[in-house]
């Protein structure tokens, strides 16, 4: 696992699109952006899988879906 980024950076990506990812363009363009053998660690340096980041964000009410469209929420931390 060498390519480890911060989720921080999924963050500020979501904040900087006008636009709305789906979940599929979310991992697509993270895929592409960083590779796809890219992991993303968090606050608690927990890591996990490009498949496991909108479930992560979901869980910690960065995010929320409506339908396929990923709807941020909260893009900063609170601790």
């Amino acid at each position: 696992m060498d390519n480890i980024r911060h989720i921080h950076e999924v963050l500020d990506i979501l904040a900087a699109r006008a636009d709305h990812f789906t979940i599929q363009s979310l991992q697509s363009g993270l895929a592409e952006r960083f590779g796809e053998d890219v992991c993303f660690m968090n606050c608690a340096e927990n890591v996990f899988g490009l498949t496991e980041v909108v479930p992560f964000l979901l869980s910690k009410n960065k995010i929320r879906l409506e339908g396929e469209e990923i709807i941020p929420v909260m893009l900063v931390c609170n601790h």
